[in-house]
């Protein structure tokens, strides 16, 4: 079973002070991937963890996740393992509430719904539910270490795009809500 075709995910953070890592298991817990952090020590001293890939068990790169430095709105750009745009995440504001979408560059559009930073949403386009992810307990060293246990329940016949897309915005969302954590103090 490899990340492209196991229709649940259980991302296990394993952060340490300048990286945002993930280790990506299926159901039954065999390893499937992995999210690395990227960029140089310095860099991610002063702007935090702001590249990411995502690796298959083969060490392939699946999708990079760059978040762009933008005045305003955090928008993040996904991208092929051979570096090429797939779609861009962007976090919109509303009124009394928080939006992000996900823009493939295919011209297909996702909505992120839900609550997006308690870690209990979903992830629809026109055609429908594709994803839920839902943040669950991590056990009680993980969880007094500050990380998180999130799990992708894809719905059955999610094209690959659509699934790398998902975990790359699934990262995004907690790299979001780290930022948000770390301005207000929290």
């Amino acid at each position: 079973m490899t990340l492209l075709h196991a229709d649940v995910l259980v991302m296990d953070q394993v952060t340490s002070f300048m990286s945002n890592d993930f280790a990506i298991r299926d159901q039954a817990g065999a390893q499937v991937g992995e999210i690395r952090t990227e960029g140089s020590a310095l860099s991610r001293m002063f702007l935090g963890s702001r590249k990411l890939s995502v690796h298959d068990t083969d060490g392939s790169v699946l999708v990079r996740l760059d978040d762009v430095m933008t005045m305003g709105r955090d928008r993040f750009t996904l991208q092929d393992g051979q570096g090429y745009e797939i779609g861009q995440l962007v976090k919109e504001f509303t009124f009394f509430r928080k939006r992000l979408t996900l823009q493939l560059v295919n011209g297909e559009g996702l909505d992120v719904q839900g609550q997006l930073f308690d870690y209990d949403f979903e992830i629809a386009g026109p055609g429908g539910s594709v994803a839920r992810v839902s943040r669950q307990w991590p056990g009680l060293a993980a969880g007094l270490l500050g990380r998180n246990r999130y799990v992708v329940s894809f719905n059955s016949g999610v094209p690959v795009t659509l699934r790398v897309a998902v975990v790359g915005a699934v990262v995004a969302l907690d790299l979001i809500r780290a930022k948000e954590e770390n301005s207000s103090g929290g």
